[in-house]
């Protein structure tokens, strides 16, 4: 059931998103046998053991909203029955549930866009496209057609052309007969996706309860695959070995691309990969996969701005981790002022107790996440730029000063000394 109210949960999106992150790498540190145990089950997919891809369905079903299910069979319902049912189904007044209104107008005035605010959880009916909202726009059966990829409309007519022929394979419609039936065909699927989209707020809702909520293993480690370790294209390589391996038939070969186009999609939209990284992951597969996500990668527009680093102390510190971060909570209440977080950062730089050059901010969300509390930023990052660049900015002889180093100093020899 939907119990969460969406405008409430997402208040502070990327602050959530930032506190969710950080919440399953701790878990993960915490958990690695049960994550080992995880990436495994993914391995084993390409052994043709799919007991993992199974569960995952299995996980995701559960999050499918009642209405959500309603919608998928109703619609079932009205490719399957009669014309006379099917005159009566489509004469149901809630087949996609309270958004049925809004959908029948899409359809109705091809023009006009639905647009789903994923952090709110709205749902609503635009003129033109609006940035920050997923938009999904209907269509005229023959503009839905044309905006299909290719191999999407070759899958269709061969579908079609076998279904329109007889026992002595005598085709049992005219061209244009068969052409109208293509159109009808993507006029359908377009009902499908403008349904399906005004559900997947619902559907983020549902999930996210099972993972904040419930505390369910398996949607952590999805979530640690999919954001944290590369997950999406690792299906993609995953799908590019049943390419090489197996003999493939059309519809297998259809399903394979679409699957492809939702990873490189969803990716992309959830900033979890990159151009680049997607060009290095397909770099050596065939070649049908090879050109789908090159164009795929031409048309989509990459998150601009540098990707938030999130990791724990845990993963940041070197040693003994658990003597340091009691050493680290001597030096906060004795350092009760936020720029002090920047001299913290030299004292264990300089002692070698963290791993390799760690951005400021990178430490500094450890810390928020380690205390607990929310920690400004903007003093303590700019003084440990001045003092780690040793620019000469700070007066030597200047109170400011004088106390950073003796603070500096002073931790610097502390977190020296033998764990």
């Amino acid at each position: 059931m939907f119990r969460l109210n969406f405008s409430k949960l997402f208040s502070d999106f990327s602050l959530r998103k930032e506190k969710t992150d950080m919440f399953i790498h701790t878990w993960k540190n915490q958990h690695k046998n049960v994550y080992a145990d995880f990436k495994s089950g993914i391995d084993k997919v390409a052994d043709g053991d799919l007991t993992l891809l199974y569960n995952m369905y299995a996980l995701m079903k559960d999050c499918v909203p009642p209405e959500a299910q309603s919608f998928y069979d109703w619609f079932g319902g009205l490719l399957t029955q009669s014309p006379t049912r099917t005159s009566t189904l489509m004469s149901d007044t809630q087949w996609a549930g309270k958004y049925t209104e809004k959908i029948a107008r899409c359809i109705v005035n091809r023009q006009l866009w639905l647009g789903i605010n994923l952090k709110t959880g709205m749902v609503d009916i635009y003129t033109s496209q609006q940035r920050g909202l997923l938009m999904v726009k209907s269509g005229t059966p023959i503009e839905i057609w044309n905006r299909l990829p290719q191999y999407m409309k070759s899958y269709f007519i061969s579908q079609v052309d076998r279904l329109t022929r007889n026992s002595k394979g005598c085709m049992l419609f005219s061209k244009l007969e068969r052409k109208q039936l293509y159109q009808a065909l993507a006029f359908f699927a377009n009902i499908f996706m403008l349904a399906h989209a005004v559900f997947i707020p619902s559907f983020l809702a549902n999930l996210y309860d099972k993972v904040i909520e419930k505390g369910d293993t398996l949607a952590f480690c999805m979530y640690y695959f999919v954001v944290f370790n590369h997950g999406l294209p690792r299906m993609m390589q995953l799908l590019n070995g049943v390419l090489t391996k197996e003999d493939v038939d059309e519809n297998g070969l259809v399903l394979i691309r679409n699957s492809v186009h939702s990873l490189v999609y969803q990716s992309m939209e959830l900033g979890a990969e990159t151009k680049a990284s997607w060009e290095n992951a397909v770099e050596d597969c065939n070649p049908e996969i090879w050109k789908d996500v090159l164009f795929l990668l031409h048309k989509t527009k990459g998150k601009r701005g540098k990707k938030k680093s999130i990791r724990t102390l845990d993963e940041i510190l070197i040693g003994d981790i658990a003597a340091q971060k009691k050493k680290i909570r001597l030096f906060l209440d004795e350092n009760e002022d936020d720029i002090c977080l920047a001299y913290l950062l030299l004292a264990l730089v300089q002692t070698g107790k963290v791993k390799g050059a760690i951005p400021y901010m990178t430490f500094h969300r450890a810390m928020e996440h380690f205390t607990g509390r929310h920690i400004g930023h903007d003093i303590p990052q700019k003084r440990y730029g001045e003092l780690k660049n040793d620019s000469g900015y700070l007066s030597p002889y200047s109170n400011s000063c004088k106390r950073a180093k003796r603070i500096i100093n002073k931790w610097t020899r502390i977190f020296a000394e033998t764990d």
